[in-house]
This record gives C-alpha cells, structure tokens and sequence, in this order.
C-alpha cells in the first residue's frame, strides 16, 4: 500500500466511486469534504486500486492525518482490505482516523446513534420513549420555522459560547461555506422553535437523498422548559417521514447525549478508532 498525492483523474476516479454506491451518504460527497478540509490525499492498494480518501496537514512540522471536525468517520472504498487498511495506518506516526463499517474485535470505537424506519410518522412515534411523548405534550403551544445560517450560528453561539472545544472561528466559517453549498443542492436546513414569538431552540439538519443528518442543535432556558428541541425533532421527523427513511445524529461518545437520541427510538452504531504510533494525537 501507498499514499499518493491527490490529481485531478484521481479526484474524478473517486468521485465516480462515491456516486456508484448508495451506501455513501452526505460526507462522503466531494465537494462536502473539500468545504471542510482543505488537503487530501488517497490510500492505494498493490494494483493501485483506490481504498480510502485521507486528509491531511502539518502539525509539529510532520505531516498528520487526523479526522476533520463536523466528520465523523471516513469510509473504505474496499471493506475487505480493512486489516491490512488499519495495519498500515497504524504505521504512521501522527494519525487519528476514524472508519465506518465494522470494527474488528479487540479494537477501539466510536459510538453514535442511528434512528431508522419503514414505515409512517405514526411508526416511529410509537417507538418513542415515555419521556420523549411527555415531553412533546409541553410543547404543544410552539411553533416551528425555517432559519437562516446565521441565525442558528447566532443563536448557538448566545447559548453555548464562541468557542465551545473545537468551534472557534475557523471552524464556523468552515461549516457556514458548507451549508452554503449544501443548500445550492437542497441538502440543508435550519430549524428554529418559537414560543410567543421568541426563538427558544435551533438546529442545523443536512439531507442527502434519503438520510437525514442532525448536524448540531441548542436551546435556551425557555426552550428546555418547553421540550423545544424535542419538538423540533418530531417535527423534522413528521416533515420527512414518507421521503427518508434515517435519521442520523451524527454522536455521541457521550452517554447522556447518547441516551437522549435513544429515547427517540434510535440505535447504536459504532466505528473504527485508528490511531498512529505516536502519543500526541
């Protein structure tokens, strides 16, 4: 195996991959990784066949492969190569990457949640947690809106902070030129609860094809009082139901959060951990 500089016939080779595969989803869309990460290169195997897409940049002076921030996993082109994958980027020094599909046994992983049905609105709120119905009864008298980026960044911001772990100002611009893609090709959304006219909770979704991506969501102390989130949610879900058919919430490695999309009737669903040799990543 090798890592070669990414070129246009290869760009383009990848690019056909992707769009050959129903399995791959918004994030493995080229234009959605190049809004978030600005450096790639490929993973060949012996006979040059494409396995993997592998960001890039420098970081005490070496070349680094870490995840980009807003995507959780990178997918493989050939899942049957998957040991021999990890093996050779285990042999790199600075490298944390995160790969979807099945995770070898014995090996680190990341969880997240994923909410899929078959059928109707009707199906998937039966699925729905005591909690979760209680919860959309309070919320009964609010109403739900369409945003503008900025006033879900805004809003976020106000409730969380500006730089809130990794989301400093370059990481907002990053995700503001991604929905500004993403919407050129209906593949974004802001949501925004109102009660009594005051926005209580906001939330960014993606969609591609038929999977519905919850990007980021937050909500004031009015919100929480009246389940706003919780409302914004069904309400996506009601919106989407008969033309999509999952919900994807992206994470999370932390339980409580984990445990809140699980009480919409969402799974766990797990991902490889890869990690170089040395400690600093």
């Amino acid at each position: 195996m090798r890592i070669v500089a990414e070129t246009t016939s290869l760009k383009r080779k990848y690019e056909q991959e992707v769009a050959s595969r129903s399995e791959f989803g918004f994030f493995e869309q080229l234009w959605v990784q190049d809004a978030l990460h600005s450096s790639w290169a490929y993973l060949q195997d012996a006979q040059g066949n494409l396995l993997l897409r592998l960001p890039f940049t420098r970081k005490f002076g070496i070349k680094a492969y870490l995840q980009p921030l807003f995507m959780r996993e990178l997918c493989l082109l050939q899942e049957t190569q998957k040991k021999e994958v990890i093996h050779f980027l285990q042999g790199k020094g600075l490298l944390h990457l995160n790969l979807a599909g099945s995770v070898l046994e014995d090996s680190k992983k990341g969880t997240y949640q994923i909410l899929k049905w078959e059928q109707d609105i009707d199906s998937i709120r039966e699925a729905y947690s005591t909690n979760i119905k209680r919860v959309l009864k309070k919320s009964a008298g609010l109403q739900l809106e369409t945003l503008n980026y900025q006033a879900f960044q805004e809003f976020f911001t106000a409730q969380k902070g500006e730089n809130l772990g990794n989301l400093n100002t370059a990481a907002w611009s990053r995700l503001n030129d991604l929905f500004a893609l993403a919407q050129k090709n209906n593949a974004a959304t802001c949501y925004g609860a109102y009660a009594e006219g005051n926005l209580v909770a906001a939330a960014l979704f993606f969609n591609w094809h038929n999977k519905l991506y919850f990007m980021k969501g937050t909500l004031n102390a009015a919100g929480k009082d009246s389940g706003a989130l919780v409302f914004i949610l069904d309400a996506v879900l009601e919106k989407s139901a008969a033309t999509h058919h999952s919900l994807d919430f992206i994470g999370s490695n932390q339980e409580s959060i984990a445990q809140f999309y699980r009480k919409f009737g969402a799974k766990d669903a797990y991902y490889q951990v890869v990690k170089g040799y040395l400690p600093f990543v």
